[in-house]
């Protein structure tokens, strides 16, 4: 999604359209100009947003019952204040900030603001790592993993813009996403240990999330198996059996099931229309067409291409 606006009621459309629903107001509406544009990256988005000064409220009345994402916002130019939690942050240039859509913000623009906004899912981190002890407070960009963070943020921004239409341009830049929401869970844990809030961690959910975001990195690898994700982590493969049933999982099947996930989200991305779906499922580790197929229609009811286009057309039942 890419909108330049020259008004503020076209400025609450576009950023309902392509980051989440807002109020918005100005000082002087007949002077407002904005620009946003949205790339999606997998279960992630990248918004890069221009804006002259204005104020964003997303009220109790904007936020639904669906699942909540977090927001990485780092600061390009220009300043802006975030409001959530009782907190508020002061960000400039390099400096990042974290939010919640689940929950109440307030975000207030300056003079030349200019931000790319990193949105990936809340498991993404995991509750349980107490990431709301962070919202609204300053990533100061000077310290510990924020200019790690702020310049992969970046460079993935702009391989986006010379990406389109390259396949391996595109598959890996899915892979800096998700790199990004793991080093994303690192700068939290290094801001949290810092502040003395970090808990001490439960060996076993360290090394199932260890894990688990071993198997998210790989799944385009066709020979990903438990035996080569045991040897990844330093574990047997009577070990990782046994942690992955004390989840009621196996291993075999967690790896198929978010292989499944990601062909089915890229199915639904209208982005991904002009996709082969033979391409779609390679790209996820699925070397055999007819076992893909298989799987597509005992999860949805229908075969690759009838799926994508009942969701093109907005005909999701089965």
């Amino acid at each position: 999604m890419d909108d330049e606006v020259r008004d503020v009621d076209a400025w609450r459309g576009a950023v309902t359209g392509a980051l989440l629903p807002f109020h918005v107001e100005c000082t002087a509406p007949e002077r407002f100009r904005g620009s946003i544009r949205r790339r999606r990256l997998g279960d992630t988005s990248l918004i890069a947003m221009t804006s002259r000064p204005h104020r964003a409220v997303r009220a109790a009345e904007h936020i639904d019952d669906g699942p909540a994402d977090y927001l990485l916002s780092l600061q390009l130019a220009g300043t802006a204040r975030f409001r959530q939690d009782d907190r508020t942050a002061r960000v400039g240039p390099g400096d990042m900030v974290f939010y919640d859509s689940g929950r109440p913000v307030e975000i207030v623009s300056g003079e030349g603001y200019r931000s790319l906004c990193f949105r990936f899912p809340t498991d993404g981190l995991g509750a349980h790592r107490g990431a709301g002890e962070l919202t609204a407070t300053t990533l100061d960009a000077a310290h510990g993993l924020a200019p790690a963070v702020a310049g992969l943020l970046t460079g993935l921004h702009e391989g986006l813009e010379g990406a389109a239409g390259d396949e391996a341009g595109s598959a890996a830049l899915l892979a800096g996403a998700r790199h990004a929401t793991e080093l994303a869970r690192a700068l939290f844990d290094d801001e949290l240990a810092r502040r003395g809030l970090l808990a001490t961690p439960d060996p076993h959910a360290e090394l199932r999330a260890r894990i688990d975001r071993h198997i998210d990195a790989h799944l385009a690898d066709p020979t990903l198996s438990p035996r080569a994700v045991a040897a990844a982590v330093f574990v047997s493969p009577r070990h990782l059996h046994a942690l992955f049933a004390e989840d009621g999982r196996t291993v075999a099947g967690t790896i198929r099931e978010r292989r499944l996930d990601r062909c089915l989200a890229d199915l639904a991305d209208p982005g991904q229309g002009p996709t082969p779906v033979s391409a779609i499922a390679s790209r996820w580790g699925f070397a055999n067409a007819t076992r893909f197929g298989q799987l597509v229609k005992a999860a949805t009811g229908r075969t690759p291409v009838a799926y994508r286009r009942a969701m093109s057309s907005g005909t999701s039942g089965t």
